[in-house]
C-alpha cells in the first residue's frame, strides 16, 4: 500500500508540475514545458516537446529558475537520505554478525563485515562528487577533502557521474553526419541512411526494439571530429570498394543506394545540424520534418588510394 501511494504521488506530481494533458482528438500528450515566458527554450534535448515557431510561447508549467532552486533545496537533503540507508544496511549487517555462532565465525564475519563497510562507505564518499555535478552550489559545499579523495582515484574510473547520457546534446541542433558521393568530383550525390535523419522530407523511423548500429555511431561520430572516430575512415574505404556486406549496412534496399550501379570515385561528409520543422513552417508543397543547416566540413574529398584517406588508415591501423 505504501509503495502504491508513492508511486500515485509521483504520478500526481509529476502531471501537475509538467502540465501534462491529453488530447483525445488528436491522440497526443502534450507538456506545458516549452518555452518558459518567451525568453527562449526550456533545458530540454531539441526534439523534445512540441515544435515552436521563434515568436510563439507556451505557459510553462515551472521555469528554469524554480527547477534549479528545487534542485538546488534537494541534492544535498538527498545525500543525507542515502547516507541514512548506508548507515542503517551497515548496521544490519553488524548485527547479523554479532549472532552468529562460535567465537571463530563471529571474528571472521566481523572481519569481513569491517572490510566490506570500509570500502563501501569510501565508495559512497567519493561518489558525491559526481552525483553532485548536477547542481554545482551543492557540489562546492562538499568537504574538501572529498574532492581530493576523488581527484586520487578518478584516473581509475571507480565512480561515474549518474546515467549513460546524463548531458543530452541536441540544445542547439541535433549534430548528424551526411556521406556525398561523385563519380566526378562536382556533382554530388547524399548517401541515405535507413535510420538516421538526412532527407528533410523523410519522417523518422520507427526501430525499436532494434538497434541501429551504424547509425547510432554516426550520431557518436558527429559529436566530435573524424579523427576521434578511426572507424569511420574503414567506412568510407568499404564504400570506395562497393562491398556488398557494408552497403546493407547502409541500405537494404539496393535501389535507395544511388551508387549501387557503381561505387563513387569520390566520397566526402559534412556536418549539419538538425531541428524538426514547426507546424507554422508549413509549406504549399510537401511537408518537410526537418530543417537543416550546414556546419562545416566533417569529412575531406578522397578516392581510391588517395594519400590522405591512406595515411587515416595507416595511422589506425586499418589496412
Amino acid at each position: 500500500l505504501l509503495e502504491l501511494s508513492t508511486y500515485g504521488l509521483l504520478l500526481f506530481w509529476t502531471v501537475r508540475y509538467f502540465g501534462l494533458q491529453l488530447d483525445w482528438d488528436r491522440r497526443l500528450l502534450d507538456s506545458r514545458v516549452g518555452r518558459c515566458g518567451g525568453h527562449g527554450p526550456a533545458p530540454l534535448p531539441a526534439g523534445w516537446g512540441p515544435p515552436l515557431s521563434p515568436g510563439l510561447s507556451l505557459p510553462a508549467a515551472f521555469t528554469y529558475h524554480e527547477f534549479s532552486t528545487w534542485l538546488r533545496a534537494v541534492t544535498l537533503p538527498l545525500v543525507g537520505v542515502a547516507f541514512l540507508s548506508l548507515s542503517w544496511e551497515i548496521l544490519v549487517a553488524l548485527y547479523r554478525c554479532a549472532r552468529v555462532r562460535g567465537c571463530f565465525w563471529k571474528l571472521w564475519a566481523t572481519l569481513q563485515w569491517a572490510i566490506m563497510a570500509t570500502a563501501t562507505v569510501g565508495l559512497f564518499t567519493v561518489s558525491l562528487v559526481p552525483f553532485t555535478y548536477i547542481e554545482h552550489e551543492s557540489n562546492g559545499k562538499l568537504w574538501p577533502g572529498i574532492h581530493r579523495l576523488f581527484g586520487a582515484v578518478e584516473r581509475f574510473q571507480v565512480v561515474n557521474s549518474y546515467g549513460l547520457f546524463r548531458r543530452m546534446t541536441g540544445v542547439g541542433g541535433r549534430p548528424e553526419v551526411i556521406l556525398e558521393g561523385s563519380h566526378d568530383g562536382h556533382s554530388w550525390t547524399e548517401i541515405e541512411f535507413m535510420y538516421k535523419p538526412g532527407n528533410v522530407s523523410a519522417a523518422p523511423a520507427v526501430v525499436a526494439p532494434h538497434q541501429p548500429r551504424l547509425d547510432w555511431q554516426l550520431w557518436f561520430a558527429a559529436l566530435g571530429s573524424h579523427h576521434s572516430s578511426p572507424w569511420f575512415s574503414a567506412l568510407v574505404l568499404r564504400l570506395l570498394q562497393g562491398q556488398p556486406d557494408v552497403i546493407r549496412l547502409v541500405q537494404t534496399d539496393e535501389s535507395r543506394y544511388p551508387f549501387h550501379g557503381r561505387p563513387p570515385t569520390f566520397l566526402r561528409a559534412q556536418l549539419y545540424k538538425y531541428w524538426f520543422t514547426a507546424p507554422s513552417e508549413g509549406s504549399p508543397g510537401p511537408a518537410a520534418w526537418w530543417r537543416r543547416q550546414h556546419v562545416q566540413e566533417f569529412f575531406p574529398t578522397v578516392s581510391l588510394g588517395d594519400p590522405t584517406l591512406e595515411s587515416l588508415l595507416s595511422q589506425h591501423g586499418l589496412k
